[in-house]
């Protein structure tokens, strides 16, 4: 009689415990879910102390979304691999040594760093391919250096990737004669990564700015739109314009993969166009009021400006001869000096002359 003990179950002539497989692709990425909760924690509690904001309510979210919304997308823009994208129905081989073909979608999208490369089964009637109508894959491909494409070429291969995501990354990692995509895509990742980075460091300055000095908000919120636009004007220009891949289509013809814009590329179009504008109305309003600035440290944010003074009869000190009283105009009393002069005289008259 076999006797079952505590940790038999699932366990095939006491094998260990065996599952079975359940691979599934990536379908979440937690890099860029991280780099949004950076922003949307502030700003939830942003949104809890906003009913506590006695002055200033509407000018201060509206201060405040901007700076966070285009914080968010500049950092998010620089991990996200939705620059340069296209998608394409294709029915083709998959593996060695088989005459199957698979009938799928083709995804790929180019970020500043690296790429995704998506392969997604379409559901068919033939019996004879319903094994291949859960097939689904994502994988990513890093272009850093001139020998990245290579090798990850080199472990696709040992990986025994499908043949169209293969012939993605061979198209990629060819860097010779006409064939300098990759070199192209990798040139221009790193302009608009600098250019990025530059404009998230002055983005940074930007929000101290708002905190300490409000008067110099404007000028950086136009500086960081400024950048954010150069980095899309870069990135549309050095980008390729003529890379296809054809495939073979399920109707017997040839489909050809093209690439276009994608939403990071908008995304921060967008944001560069909107803090221009902003900050542009700030400085134009900024220099109609003739406010100047009063403390560096000391500002605060419902008396963080002083009328500038036209009138010089109005002077910071002024002292009257005949009285010999010291007037402050933001004080509203008199410091008289009259009985100080009076007994410092007779303490010298009274003096011995040999002094």
């Amino acid at each position: 009689m076999h006797r079952i003990g505590w940790f038999d179950a699932f366990r095939e002539n006491g094998d260990p415990t065996w599952f079975g497989e359940n691979r599934t692709p990536v379908v979440f990425d937690l890099q860029i879910f991280a780099l949004a909760s950076i922003f949307i924690i502030p700003f939830i509690a942003f949104l809890i102390i906003l009913p506590g904001v006695r002055y200033y309510r509407i000018a201060s979210t509206i201060a405040f979304m901007l700076s966070v919304t285009v914080g968010a997308i500049i950092l998010i823009s620089i991990h996200h691999p939705s620059w340069h994208q296209g998608s394409i129905r294709i029915c083709s081989p998959y593996r060695a040594f088989t005459t199957d073909k698979l009938n799928a979608i083709l995804g790929v999208r180019m970020g500043l760093k690296h790429l995704n490369v998506t392969l997604t089964s379409v559901p068919t009637s033939e019996k004879e391919h319903k094994s291949l109508d859960d097939l689904e894959y994502n994988e990513r491909f890093e272009f850093l250096n001139v020998l990245s494409m290579e090798m990850e070429l080199e472990k696709s291969l040992k990986k025994g990737l499908p043949y169209p995501i293969l012939k993605v990354i061979e198209y990629l990692s060819v860097d010779r004669a006409g064939f300098i995509w990759g070199r192209q895509y990798r040139l221009t990742g790193h302009y608009t990564i600098y250019l990025l980075w530059t404009a998230f460091a002055f983005w940074i300055i930007q929000v101290l700015m708002l905190c300490l000095v409000p008067h110099n908000f404007a000028k950086l919120v136009v500086i960081v739109g400024i950048l954010i636009l150069s980095a899309d004007f870069v990135y549309f220009i050095f980008v390729p314009k003529n890379l296809q891949i054809r495939f073979p289509s399920p109707d017997g013809s040839i489909s050809v993969l093209d690439f276009r814009l994608s939403t990071c590329f908008y995304t921060t179009l967008a944001a560069g166009v909107t803090s221009l504008v902003y900050g542009g109305i700030l400085v134009i309003l900024q220099a109609k009021s003739l406010y100047t600035l009063k403390t560096f440290i000391t500002c605060h944010a419902d008396k963080q400006c002083c009328k500038v003074m036209k009138c010089e009869s109005n002077s910071m000190l002024s002292l009257t001869p005949p009285s010999s009283t010291l007037t402050i105009p933001s004080e509203t009393t008199m410091v008289s000096l009259t009985r100080r002069n009076n007994a410092f005289t007779g303490i010298i008259s009274s003096l011995p002359e040999r002094f």
